[in-house]
C-alpha cells in the first residue's frame, strides 16, 4: 500500500531564532522525502526568518518547501494561506507545525499508519513535550494523567483545547470544511480538532511526543492575570461560534454538554476577572434579534413536544445573547424536560413516574407529616416520596431524614428520595419539572400550579391519580 503525501504547514512570525530547527525537523523525518512538502508562510516578519528558510530551501533542492511571504494575518490566517498552495491542495494529509516548535523523528510516520489503518479518522494528534527555549525538555509529558479525548463527541473537543497545534495531521478530504478557518478564530488548533470532530473521528498517540517550545512569548500556555482572562475570551468566542450553528445534527446529551462546556468556560473566566461586571462576549443588536427569535421557536417546538428541535433552537438563542434570561430560561425549560437520561444534574434521578415532594422543614417541624404521606401512597407503587432538603447540610439531612425514617416506620416498600443542594438553575428546574405535586408551607417562588399547602395534604392523592390517568405527552 503507497504511504499518503504530506504537507507540512507552517505560520511563522518573527521566528528567526526556531524556524532553522522547526523546517529541518519536518524535512528530516524517516518518511519518503518526495512525499514531503513543506510549505512556509512568513506572516510579516521584519527579522530574518526569510533568510533561513530561503537557505534551508536552497540545500534541500528544488520540491521540498514553498516559502511565501504576506502582511501580517496572524497565526491563523498565516495556516489558512498555506493550506491555499498547490502543494498542499494535492496532499493526501495535512501537517500542522509551529515555527518555534520541532518533531521528534517517525512523528509522521506513526501518524500516517493510524490514518492507513482506520479510514473513519480525520484527524491524529500526539502527546508533547515542553522544552525551553534552548531546547532542554522540562516536561517530558503534557497530557500524561489526562485523558485525552478521542472519537466523535463535539463537546469533549470544545471543552478545552488539548489539540496541539503541531502535533495535528489532518486527512486532505476534510480540507474544504477546515480550511479556511474563520477569521475571528484565535487558534487554529483549537478550530481544527472542533471542526474534525463534527466530521469525523479524531485519534490520539503517546508517542512519539512533539517538542513544543515554551519560550515566554507563546500565546497562551501559562498566561496570568489580564493575558488569562485576553485568552480565555477568545476561547468563548471559538466556543459560541460552535454553538450558534448547531442542529439536531448532535444528540441532545451532546447539545448539552457543549452548552457546559461553554458554561463552565465563561464562569472560569468571570473568576479569572474578579469581577462579575466584565462583558465576556460582544451581543450585537443583530444577535439579540436573533435570540429572541429563536427562543420563540424553541417554546414552540417544545410545546408541540419535539424536545430536540428545542434544544437546538434554545441552545443556539442562549449563544446568540448570553446575557437574555428569556433564552437561558427557555433553555432549561427545554433541558428540564428531557427526562432522566439527559446530561446535567439529575436531582430525582431513579425516582418513579409520579413524584410527591415534601419540605424537609416542614418535615423537622411535624414528623408524623412523613407518616401521613406515607400512608396516603401506601397502595401506589408509581410514586416516589422526595424530601427537598436543600436548605440543610447534605450529610446533617441524610442522618436527620434516615432518623425520622425508622421513628416513622415508613415501610421499606416506600420509595423515599432525598433532595439536597445546592442546586444550580438547571438543576432547580429539572427539580420543578419532575415534581408531579408538592406539599409545603411555602409556595414555590416559580408559580407552580402543582403546589398544595399541608392543610389539603389529602388533596395531593388526587392531584397524583389525576396525573397517573392523564395521557402521556
Amino acid at each position: 500500500m503507497s504511504l499518503p503525501s504530506v504537507a507540512v504547514l507552517i505560520a511563522a512570525y518573527e521566528a528567526e531564532p526556531f524556524i532553522g530547527q522547526a523546517v529541518r525537523s519536518a524535512l528530516a523525518q524517516d518518511y519518503p522525502s518526495e512525499l514531503v512538502h513543506v510549505v512556509v508562510v512568513d506572516d510579516g516578519s521584519t527579522d530574518g526568518t526569510a533568510a533561513v528558510v530561503e537557505e534551508i530551501a536552497r540545500e534541500a533542492g528544488p520540491g521540498r518547501l514553498t516559502l511565501v511571504r504576506q502582511e501580517n494575518r496572524g497565526s491563523v490566517g498565516a495556516v489558512s494561506r498555506a493550506a491555499q498552495e498547490p502543494a498542499a491542495v494535492e496532499a493526501d494529509l495535512l501537517a500542522i507545525l509551529d515555527a518555534d516548535d520541532a518533531w521528534p523523528a517517525g512523528k509522521l510516520a506513526a501518524q500516517a499508519e493510524v490514518f492507513a489503518q482506520r479510514p473513519d479518522v480525520g484527524l491524529v494528534y500526539t502527546d508533547m513535550a515542553v522544552i525551553d527555549a534552548a531546547g532542554t525538555v522540562v516536561q517530558t509529558s503534557w497530557l500524561a494523567g489526562d485523558r485525552p479525548p478521542t472519537g466523535r463527541s463535539l463537546s469533549a473537543f470544545l471543552a478545552q483545547n488539548l489539540v496541539t497545534g503541531s502535533s495535528i495531521v489532518v486527512r486532505g478530504t476534510l480540507r474544504d470544511v477546515l480550511f479556511p478557518i474563520p477569521e475571528d478564530m484565535a487558534w487554529a488548533d483549537w478550530w481544527l480538532a472542533a471542526r474534525t470532530a463534527q466530521h469525523a473521528e479524531i485519534a490520539y498517540l503517546p508517542l512519539p511526543r512533539t517538542l513544543y517550545r515554551f519560550h515566554g512569548a507563546n500565546m497562551s500556555l501559562g498566561a496570568q492575570g489580564a493575558a488569562r482572562l485576553r485568552e480565555l475570551r477568545k476561547g468563548l468566542a471559538l466556543q459560541r461560534w460552535f454553538l450558534r450553528r448547531l442542529g439536531t445534527e448532535q444528540p441532545v446529551a451532546e447539545l448539552e454538554r457543549c452548552w457546559d462546556a461553554f458554561a463552565r468556560l465563561a464562569s472560569e473566566a468571570l473568576q479569572a476577572a474578579g469581577t462579575p461586571f466584565t462583558a465576556l462576549v460582544e451581543v450585537s443588536a443583530r444577535d439579540a434579534t436573533e435570540a429572541r427569535d429563536l427562543t420563540v421557536g424553541a417554546r414552540v417546538h417544545l410545546a408541540s413536544g419535539d424536545v430536540h428541535e428545542a434544544l437546538a433552537h434554545a441552545l443556539r438563542a442562549a449563544a446568540a445573547n448570553p446575557f437574555d434570561d428569556d433564552a437561558r430560561a427557555a433553555l432549561h425549560a427545554v433541558r428540564a424536560a428531557l427526562g432522566p437520561d439527559a446530561a446535567g444534574p439529575q436531582p430525582l434521578r431513579g425516582a418513579r413516574p409520579l413524584v410527591l415532594a415534601l419540605d424537609a422543614d416542614d418535615l423537622v417541624r411535624d414528623p408524623a407529616l412523613l407518616r401521613a404521606a406515607a400512608d396516603l401512597v401506601a397502595d401506589l407503587d408509581d410514586v416516589t416520596i422526595a424530601v427537598d432538603a436543600q436548605s440543610f447540610d447534605a450529610g446533617e439531612a441524610a442522618d436527620r431524614i434516615s432518623a425520622l425514617a425508622a421513628e416513622q416506620a415508613i415501610d421499606d416498600a416506600i420509595d423515599l428520595a432525598l433532595v439536597t443542594g445546592p442546586l444550580d438553575e438547571l438543576g432547580a428546574a429539572r427539580l420543578a419539572a419532575g415534581v408531579t405535586v408538592r406539599v409545603s408551607t411555602r409556595r414555590p417562588s416559580d408559580g407552580a400550579a402543582a403546589w398544595l399547602p399541608l392543610a389539603e395534604l389529602g388533596a395531593a392523592r388526587d392531584a397524583l391519580l389525576g396525573r397517573r390517568a392523564a395521557p402521556s405527552a
